[in-house]
């Protein structure tokens, strides 16, 4: 059986004291890092990773993913070092250009340059850790006049990680970045190809990938009824496919054969507060989530670390069940693997 180098749980709550719980449990079962998402206007992910920091002492906490529009770099670096400090070192960077619907659409903040602006918090976030006074002026964000962070970091070099998704986005992540953190590449096929484009990338920028983390967000289902447990993972791709429906050139649009059309469908209904299941198939649920009886979801895993993933942040629902579920995940599933 095919071994991951590290395991990971990530969960969305809309009562950030669940996580301290939850990141316990984990903790209590081995885990190698809890990731916390900031989707737009649930709660913070570095307020509630302060919060897990100071009640667990092992576990590596992360963000899944913040992004750099609705916090400046700089501020993104001065949580990152506070963070890193109260957790003695075990803080991660997940990064990521989030969603055109949230930044341009609900916040109107100009979405244009996602991967530059990638790039310039990278490069700010780095120089700022490392102690150093910036000078940095790039195309979407700057940082001069002699800044620096106010602070002695707990390190130098925090672990940065890119949710990333699109050909040019990988590329520039095997170019930038520590490892890679998407949503949806559960299809052995499409993860190596990421994985080709990231390998691409690092080329170009003459950098070696030795200890670079493949690792990928896996929308978890499982349970005896191989069928239930897929019909489960449904909402939560429904979900996703509503996020991201003004921009229907992502892969989970174009690689499931979903038009413009369609994607305005689902806009427009999510707009009246409905989701849209219905469009989620069988294909895209067997592609984008790891769903169905333990036996397939071994077997799913197996295929995508054989197809180059290292590491595996999974995805679950909270709620008073969680720590009993993860257990029982772990069981079924992850521990074969470790």
């Amino acid at each position: 059986m095919p071994k991951l180098k590290e395991i990971g749980v990530s969960v969305e709550n809309v009562n950030a004291r669940d996580y301290v719980a939850q990141a316990q449990a984990a903790e209590r079962l081995g885990f190698d890092s809890f990731w916390v998402p900031e989707d737009c206007v649930f709660p913070g992910a570095f307020s509630s990773g302060a919060a897990i920091a100071t009640a667990t002492s092992r576990i590596k906490i992360g963000t899944a993913v913040i992004n750099p529009y609705t916090r400046h770099p700089v501020l993104i670096a001065m949580e990152l070092a506070a963070l890193d400090q109260l957790s003695g070192g075990r803080a991660i960077l997940g990064l990521g250009a989030s969603l055109r619907l949230w930044i341009e659409e609900q916040m109107g903040i100009d979405y244009a340059k996602s991967l530059s602006a990638l790039k310039d918090a990278v490069a700010i976030i780095r120089r700022l850790l490392s102690g150093e006074e910036v000078a940095y002026q790039g195309r979407v964000f700057r940082a001069s006049a002699g800044m620096r962070l106010n602070l002695e970091p707990e390190r130098t070099a925090v672990p940065i990680y890119l949710g990333t998704m699109a050909p040019k986005a990988l590329e520039l992540t095997g170019a930038i970045a520590d490892g890679w953190l998407p949503f949806g590449f559960v299809e052995p096929a499409a993860a190596r190809r990421s994985v080709e484009h990231i390998r691409t990338g690092a080329a170009r920028a003459g950098r070696s990938l030795s200890g670079f983390d493949y690792s990928v967000n896996l929308l978890m289902a499982v349970a005896e009824d191989d069928r239930a447990a897929r019909e489960a993972v449904k909402p939560m791709l429904a979900t996703l496919l509503a996020w991201l429906a003004n921009q229907p050139q992502q892969p989970m649009f174009t690689d499931y054969g979903l038009t413009p059309a369609d994607a305005d469908v689902i806009r427009r209904s999510y707009a009246r507060g409905e989701l849209r299941p219905d469009f989620v198939s069988d294909a895209m649920v067997e592609g984008m989530a790891l769903a169905g009886s333990p036996q397939r979801c071994r077997e799913k895993l197996a295929a995508l670390i054989e197809a180059g993933t290292t590491s595996a942040v999974f995805v679950m629902a909270g709620g008073p069940e969680f720590a009993k579920n993860l257990e029982e995940l772990h069981r079924t599933v992850i521990r074969d693997f470790i």
